[in-house]
């Protein structure tokens, strides 16, 4: 196992009132990490709140904010709730501890200190930080795989399906109308045929490109699959999703890439579709959405074209 003091610098917040304990325990401490310090209750919320540090060593007998109001606070705060508090104190009872860990503290050190008993613990315990970080780290990388398409880093079909479901039950709920585009690359096939599936899969990452930076916040871009995406406006008629539409269209037609000498350009086809109170299931959704694509593209590409989902109530 590799030592992880080699690999890190540690932030360690040390809170007594008594600057003799936090200069004692900062000398402890100071080959495990970077130590700063607070001599009050409302100084230690006001540092951990704005840098949150690694581990608190924190003292119980302080005057107004004492340790118990301190760990309450910072558990409180979703900022420092999961930061590593241990608690350190000349009281001896029982209760006390029981009090402490209870609040969330995750260890009791008592005084005098002993340096080589503060300086294991306190090292087990930051290896145990980094070990839960590590983990919320890969989480969310797990995350981000299973929602995310791997060649364009748009959101894949799954993720889209279940944002679109929930948006479904927010529009009935709320009755405000939201609207679904689904885009497809005009002869993408030619493209892969003249130019290679290289340049295909560059097409497709620069398309996400564009439409991502022409979106809100709050809309989301997905890859349906191959060349087809897909959109979701919240929030948005049918009137102003068409606006938006026709403002993609232009922004791709405006477009090019570089492909074996050439400036290639490219352009889309798009299938729009309002969904209400009163709106289908999302397989009707979907299907209005994908019948305007199919005539767009029949009429000629490079279009938009409006389905009317309610036909399908």
């Amino acid at each position: 196992m590799s030592n992880i003091m080699e690999n890190q610098e540690f932030a360690i917040l040390v809170v007594d009132d008594a600057p003799e304990n936090v200069m004692l325990l900062s000398l402890i401490l100071k080959d495990l990490g970077s130590v700063s310090s607070a001599l009050s209750g409302r100084e230690a919320i006001d540092k951990a709140l704005e840098n949150p540090p690694d581990l608190i060593l924190l003292d119980i007998q302080m005057p107004e904010l004492d340790g118990y109001d301190v760990i309450k606070a910072l558990k409180n705060d979703p900022r420092t709730e999961n930061v590593p508090v241990i608690f350190v104190t000349g009281l001896s009872d029982d209760g006390d501890e029981e009090k402490g860990l209870k609040l969330g503290a995750i260890d009791y050190i008592t005084k005098p200190y002993k340096p080589t008993v503060v300086t294991a613990r306190v090292r087990n315990h930051l290896r145990l930080r980094e070990y839960a970080v590590r983990l919320e780290h890969m989480n969310v990388e797990l995350e981000r795989l299973a929602t995310t398409d791997a060649l364009t880093s748009a959101f894949n079909r799954r993720y889209f399906m279940s944002k679109l479901e929930d948006e479904v039950e927010r529009v009935r709920r709320y009755k405000h109308p939201s609207s679904l585009l689904m885009i497809d690359v005009d002869h993408f096939k030619r493209i892969n045929d003249t130019y290679g599936h290289d340049v295909g899969d560059i097409v497709l990452v620069h398309l996400v490109k564009l439409l991502e930076d022409q979106v809100r916040q709050l809309d989301t871009v997905a890859r349906i699959g191959g060349e087809e995406f897909a959109i979701l406006l919240p929030e948005t008629s049918k009137k102003e999703a068409v606006v938006s539409a026709e403002r993609l269209l232009g922004i791709v037609r405006a477009a090019s890439i570089e492909a074996a000498g050439d400036n290639l350009q490219f352009t889309i086809s798009i299938g729009c579709t309002e969904f209400g109170a009163e709106c289908p299931k999302v397989e009707g959704i979907l299907k209005t959405a994908d019948l305007a694509l199919y005539d767009a593209k029949k009429s000629g590409r490079d279009r938009v074209v409006v389905g009317d989902a309610s036909e399908l109530v």
